[in-house]
């Protein structure tokens, strides 16, 4: 059984495909949320066949998401099958954060071969940040403080604004 061969026509014509399958997918997740809801331009179906269309649609919805999540997952091995990208996640090690402080590869260079890298690295956490907490950074950030504090002083303002007004036409008609 000879296996044909997949070109790059033939893995953009399957993304593509995989982009219209979740269009059709969203547009059933869609119509089975409207039945959910009596609609008055439908003419008030009954509960009964308002099941019946949410069912239908979403056992498609959920068929379209597993039919995504199949063809994507082929894309993956197909891609690690050329080495486009790597089988497994990526890792990050003191040996290969030492390289690159130290200016890049060693091969590049002719310097002496690379050491081993350790046996248990560390797996690259938080988008390659870490144990960072970007959210205890961006609480750090004054903006916030500085606006409200501005909102605050404009209402002062505008209130005792008003407050001087009410009292200049209350000594003027008093």
């Amino acid at each position: 059984m000879a296996s044909q061969e997949i070109t790059p026509a033939n893995r953009i014509r399957e993304l593509n495909d995989i982009s219209t399958g979740i269009a059709e997918t969203l547009r059933h997740m869609g119509q089975a949320i409207n039945a959910l809801s009596p609609n008055a331009q439908e003419g008030g179906d009954s509960m009964a066949a308002r099941k019946e269309r949410f069912d239908e649609h979403s056992k498609a919805a959920y068929a379209g998401i597993q039919a995504f999540q199949a063809k994507m997952r082929r894309q993956a091995y197909a891609l690690e099958e050329d080495g486009i990208i790597a089988a497994e996640a990526l890792n990050l090690s003191a040996t290969n954060s030492q390289q690159q402080a130290q200016g890049g590869l060693a091969g590049s260079r002719g310097a002496a071969p690379l050491p081993a890298v350790a046996a248990e690295p560390d797996r690259i956490t938080n988008g390659g940040l870490g144990h960072l907490d970007v959210g205890w950074l961006n609480s750090r950030g004054n903006k916030v403080g500085v606006e409200k504090q501005a909102e605050l002083l404009h209402e002062a303002k505008v209130l005792l604004q008003a407050e001087a007004d009410r009292k200049r036409t209350a000594g003027a008609v008093g």
